[in-house]
């Protein structure tokens, strides 16, 4: 079984596709969610132990980011057991192999507050923001993850963040994109930011990255996401007017106002989270698409087919 890659969260948005087009699909053992519980330190320590595993990759999360601002603070629910724990068993589990296990986790831009004073693009190499009062729930737990992975294993383990996942179609789950066409549809839509920049990942150049990860047993920090960035109001308005084949009257609406409307934190939304990938580019010998290509690719692939 030498060469054989243990991949967590296989049903997912975005370990799904890793699933379908990895070049390695022959290697990838994907235990089903029921089958292989990361939280249960016994069942993850007993599978790493069973089988000559060349590779981990860790695509399992809790990411509702509404529920887990209702488990905030609380580390016996499950964002927390999920995202923290689940990982330190993981490479608890790994460290003993860790000279034949690479272990690839994957993160996300939340970590970073996206805040006016401390705004990205981030670098590969920054460090997650370690004041919870500043991410959601969510991000503070995934980077805790981060943090959990570099005190067990070092520098031997690599860590791939990705920002809103996005890919043609997927029955289990709406990503970003998706789910504005169907509200778009129905008639729903939300007013959309304007002073808001983001950077979309399109999962099957994540899965690319991910196989020359693998292939090259390449460690350490690494982004997946667009080149450039641009506003959700921009980016959704472009995708319906290409879609749907009318340029849609959409709400547009700033920050301040949203997060008064909601009455929500300021860092549920953060305004300059992007993510920097320059240095990915250069190790890897890799090129992301702009945003504009993604739209593109994706549409190409049958986004927003009725």
């Amino acid at each position: 079984m030498k060469g054989l890659i243990l991949v967590t969260g296989s049903e997912g948005l975005v370990g799904s596709r890793f699933i379908d087009i990895s070049k390695r699909k022959n290697f990838l053992h994907y235990p089903t969610k029921v089958e292989f519980d990361i939280t249960n330190s016994e069942d993850v320590a007993n599978l790493i132990n069973s089988y000559n595993f060349s590779a981990v990759i860790n695509f399992a999360a809790f990411t509702d980011v509404n529920l887990a601002e209702e488990e905030r603070g609380d580390k016996d629910k499950s964002c927390w057991q999920v995202n923290v724990e689940g990982v330190k068993n993981l490479a608890s589990a790994i460290k003993a192999h860790v000279e034949r296990v690479h272990f690839i986790h994957i993160s996300t831009n939340m970590v970073f507050s996206g805040a006016e004073g401390d705004p990205g693009p981030y670098t590969e190499d920054r460090l997650p923001e370690e004041n919870s009062s500043k991410l959601t729930w969510y991000g503070y737990t995934k980077g805790q993850a981060e943090n959990v992975i570099r005190n067990i294993l070092g520098d031997r383990a690599s860590i791939v963040r990705i920002s809103y996942p996005v890919r043609a179609s997927y029955d289990g789950k709406l990503d970003y994109l998706r789910r504005a066409l169907q509200l778009f549809d129905e008639g729903k839509l939300y007013p959309l930011l304007t002073d808001q920049q983001i950077s979309v990942t399109y999962i099957d150049e994540l899965c690319e990255l991910l196989d020359k990860i693998i292939i090259g047993n390449t460690r350490g920090n690494f982004h997946a996401c667009s080149s450039n960035s641009i506003s959700p109001y921009k980016l959704i308005g472009e995708v319906i007017k290409k879609t749907r084949n009318e340029r849609a009257d959409l709400q547009p609406i700033v920050l301040e106002e949203i997060l008064s409307r909601k009455k929500l934190p300021s860092f549920r939304y953060p305004r300059f989270g992007t993510l920097s990938v320059e240095k990915t580019e250069k190790t890897l010998d890799f090129r992301f698409s702009t945003w504009e290509e993604i739209v593109e690719k994706l549409i190409a692939q049958g986004l927003g087919k009725i």
